[in-house]
């Protein structure tokens, strides 16, 4: 059971930052295309929004799991871990807030769009903030 968690884990992880990074590829592929293009390349990232809540889903069912059944809790856990537990918490608020701006472009905000470009660098921070507080964490 421990295993297929970590797997599972792993799987969530890899599966956000591929948002991340393909992201960061799309956008430079956005810029250079002609103007005809830009609309249907446009809705590639909000598309990859879904693996990244799917990953996310994932490390919010598998970490507490891993949590309890391998450190028996919080207890005892190094600061570490509290700098990790942050991000991830951030990470969620700002994928959240993404949603809440994704709804809005939906409706014809386009000042929306500009909103979750801003906030975007944010949530990639936190998630690298967390993988090496994480590393930090259990490389021991």
């Amino acid at each position: 059971m421990l295993i297929t968690l970590r797997v599972l884990h792993f799987i969530g992880l890899a599966m956000g930052f591929s948002v991340s990074f393909a992201n960061i590829v799309m956008a430079g592929l956005i810029a250079a295309a002609p103007p005809g293009e830009k609309p249907v390349l446009g809705r590639f990232p909000m598309a990859m929004m879904r693996v990244g809540d799917i990953g996310l889903a994932l490390l919010w069912l598998t970490g507490p799991a891993l949590l309890y059944i391998k450190y028996g809790g919080f207890s005892g856990m190094p600061w570490q871990f509290h700098v990790k537990l942050t991000a991830v918490v951030l990470l969620t608020l700002v994928v959240g807030f993404m949603h809440s701006q994704k709804g809005r472009v939906r409706a014809g905000d386009m000042a929306a769009m500009d909103r979750m470009k801003r906030v975007a660098p944010l949530a990639s921070l936190s998630a690298l903030t967390a993988l090496i507080f994480a590393v930090m964490t259990f490389n021991r």
